[in-house]
């Protein structure tokens, strides 16, 4: 509001010159009074050093405020889409939301930004010049009436033909990232099987698309340009021509005349301002429709209750769930266990059982198609995200690690934990003899994923990360398969003498589940066994071959 008050200021001082030169034109120029030239030239170089300070206040105040504008929307963009379920995520491409958070918010903020420099101005100053010409001479004036509205219908066609094309330039934006994100992502594979010419083919389709549509967009508008331009030199061409006369039967001062041509030109420079602003808006318009679909996004699976619904009680049961990914036939099929409060729980089953899918329910995920998941005895539908998983430490299947130090990585579990807290949790999980025995230590900086680590030792860190929370649930998804036999020993035996956690452990390893209390048998997406492993080797089939498989 500062900034739109110091523009409408600036707007007036400019109003204000054209009628200044007339009056010095026709009392001094034409009267030949110099005392009337210099006192009106010295009122004008007064107005325009106002003026300019009023618009050297309202650049810099607009450009802080459409600044903080894209930080400020940058970060509700971050913050919803952290809020998004794993379908929402799924729904949506990576590419896209990057784009959405980066060229998007660009252009929302370009379009702030000129609405408060440029385009409020335009329209301001438009209307002020014409009520001006009114007051100068009615008779010429009419002739904007011929004018304005040519160019109004022209800003209207342009829109609608303009916008569809911004709409697909942005998504062969979208296209193009996703291409260049793909490959940065997976350059090793690229390498690895020579394919550099196919990834650079698919670039330069997507590339060309991107250039070919854009071309179409910037063309199209870029059409409009001219004839908005013919139909105010016409303007102009039509009121030198009637003034001529006028001025020949002595109807209108020089002055006059000069003021009114000074006028059109304002009209004119206005015009060719809301014509380049009008071309940021479609683009805008396009982008700002993009975002706003991040924005309104309903799948979040927020609950309603709080960790106090626990009671303590972190037992976890599976009423006859089912589950499909969108598009798909079901994953799981009719679920149903109960694991106690405290124990372990080992899944075991074949590739594409459902092991992951089934253990990504209890944090919610993705929420059950049917049936219903209680810890503690709620249903964890009722449970508040935020709360259900400050009670859960999970390690994924992939660990996934963050540039920064090997310390900032485990703090993720628990942000202020203490040195000691640190290097109990990296005992526990059998990394920290590595970790000390580096010239940083825990101040070490690894790279991006990781990528300076062996897959067992990012493993081994993103257990540690789990554990230094101190969660009362532990999920730990094959989290251990990059690490030998003897290892992953070491580490499920610590985990049990530090934490009294109800842990469920998925493992392809047969051995690592003969000694728990429980075992879940997945096949196929259901449940092929559930007991220790005396009932298992005499009551389920695939837990037999999985049994004679690996240890006969």
């Amino acid at each position: 509001m500062i900034a739109l008050t110091f523009l409408i200021l600036s707007v007036v001082t400019d109003l204000l010159q054209p009628m200044i030169v007339s009056t010095m034109i026709d009392q001094g120029v034409m009267a030949g009074d110099l005392n009337v030239v210099l006192q009106l030239g010295g009122l004008m170089l007064f107005v325009t050093v106002i003026g300019a300070g009023f618009t050297v206040v309202r650049c810099v105040i607009s450009s802080k405020v459409s600044q903080q504008f894209g930080a400020d929307l940058r970060l509700d963009l971050f913050s919803r889409i952290n809020q998004f379920s794993f379908a929402a995520l799924a729904k949506r491409d990576t590419a896209g939301l990057i784009t959405r958070m980066t060229n998007d918010t660009a252009q929302l903020v370009n379009f702030t930004n000129s609405l408060m420099r440029i385009f409020v101005r335009a329209p301001a100053l438009l209307v002020g010049a014409i009520i001006m010409t009114v007051l100068l001479n009615v008779r010429l004036a009419m002739i904007l009436l011929l004018v304005v509205p040519i160019i109004a219908v022209l800003m209207v066609v342009g829109m609608k033909v303009g916008f569809p094309l911004f709409a697909r330039m942005q998504k062969a934006l979208d296209k193009n990232n996703a291409v260049i994100r793909e490959y940065l992502s997976g350059v090793r594979v690229v390498k690895a099987y020579n394919t550099f010419d196919q990834e650079v083919a698919r670039f330069d389709h997507t590339n060309a698309e991107l250039a070919d549509i854009s071309t179409k967009a910037q063309r199209t508008i870029g059409i409009f340009f001219p004839i908005v331009s013919f139909a105010v030199n016409m303007g102009l061409v039509l009121t030198l021509w009637l003034a001529r006369d006028w001025v020949a039967n002595t109807q209108m001062h020089v002055g006059e005349i000069v003021a009114f041509l000074n006028y059109m030109m304002q009209i004119s420079m206005a015009l060719g301002f809301i014509f380049a602003v009008y071309q940021m808006f479609i683009r805008a318009k396009a982008s700002a429709e993009r975002i706003g679909e991040v924005l309104d996004e309903k799948d979040l699976g927020e609950g309603s209750a709080d960790a106090d619904m626990f009671e303590k009680n972190y037992a976890i049961g599976f009423k006859n769930v089912y589950f499909k990914y969108p598009n798909d036939v079901d994953v799981l099929k009719n679920i149903s266990f109960d694991l106690p409060d405290g124990e372990t729980l080992g899944i075991i089953g074949s590739t594409g059982a459902g092991k992951t899918t089934l253990v990504q329910l209890m944090p919610n995920f993705y929420a059950p198609t049917q049936g219903k998941i209680f810890i503690g005895g709620v249903d964890i539908a009722n449970i508040s995200t935020e709360a259900l998983r400050k009670n859960i430490a999970y390690v994924s299947q992939q660990n996934t690690l963050f540039q920064g130090t090997i310390g900032d990585n485990i703090r993720m579990g628990k942000p202020a934990a203490t040195q000691d807290e640190l290097e109990t949790a990296a005992k526990a999980a059998c990394i920290h003899d590595f970790i000390a025995g580096l010239t940083e230590g825990y101040e070490t900086v690894i790279g991006q994923k990781g990528v300076n680590l062996s897959g067992g030792q990012k493993q081994r860190i993103g257990i540690a990360r789990a554990l230094i929370r101190k969660a009362p649930i532990l999920i730990l998804d094959d989290c251990v398969s990059a690490v030998d036999a003897e290892t992953e020993a070491a580490i499920m035996k610590a985990i049990r003498s530090v934490s009294t956690t109800t842990c469920v452990m998925i493992t392809q390893r047969i051995a690592s589940v003969m000694h728990l209390n429980y075992v879940l048998v997945m096949n196929d997406g259901q449940v092929a066994g559930f007991g220790n492993h005396g009932e298992l080797m005499a009551n389920c089939k695939v837990y037999q071959e999985i049994y004679h498989s690996q240890l006969i």
